[in-house]
């Protein structure tokens, strides 16, 4: 069992995922106790629904109806009574652009694949949580700077980074990867190869972990 265990402990959960999605919000830190139970490093693939959600045949949020946005807000607090977490389901700063959030994601995960200091996954969730826990503009530095910096990041240099041609062709690059391998929306987690959508599958994730473990 020990071998067993270091054999899958030495793989990756792969993370792809919108930074203004409201349900990879909800199953971030579950997600990280998994990997951290199972001995995974998670690997950020941010990604644009823009580009993902027409390509999976779905109506584009900006089209979908008010009955809709309505069942979808009620089941967010659905889930955040039941999960105990603080979420708006209509933040004031939902939409916004997604160079700067997404950059700062992509351009960390390089960090810290390159052997830089760092923290991905704290980074990545106090972004999605300055978003749907506190209603302020994940585009703008003066929110992302003190989130990067009291991540371990130099928030300068990662901002710089985050906007740069490499982090955005990045992003990108994994929507066009999250089409090409037929996933269809936020959040997607991969383990060993398996796809499981939406962070009410985090079950049968934690399923395909103890399976490999």
């Amino acid at each position: 069992m020990a071998e067993g265990m270091n054999k899958a402990g030495s793989g990756e959960i792969e993370y792809f995922y919108s930074i203004r999605s409201s349900y990879t919000y909800l199953g971030a830190q579950r997600l990280y106790e998994l990997a951290r139970k199972y001995g995974r490093r998670v690997t950020h693939r941010p990604a644009l629904l823009s580009i993902v959600v027409p390509a999976a045949g779905g109506v584009p949020f900006e089209n979908r109806s008010k009955a809709w946005w309505r069942m979808q807000e009620r089941d967010m607090e659905r889930w955040g009574d039941y999960l105990g977490i603080s979420i708006i389901p209509d933040p004031v700063h939902h939409y916004g652009t997604m160079e700067l959030p997404s950059g700062l994601v992509a351009a960390a995960q390089d960090v810290v694949q390159s052997g830089g200091q760092g923290d991905v996954d704290r980074l990545s969730f106090e972004i999605l949580a300055a978003l749907w826990r506190d209603d302020t503009d994940i585009a703008d530095p003066a929110v992302t700077d003190p989130l990067c910096a009291a991540c371990g990041f130099d928030a300068e240099e990662l901002r710089g980074l985050a906007l740069g041609e490499a982090a955005q062709a990045r992003v990108k690059a994994n929507s066009r990867e999250m089409v090409e391998r037929g996933y269809i929306g936020a959040p997607t987690y991969v383990v060993d190869g398996e796809a499981f959508y939406g962070q009410d599958r985090l079950m049968f994730v934690e399923r395909a972990l103890q399976a490999a473990s």
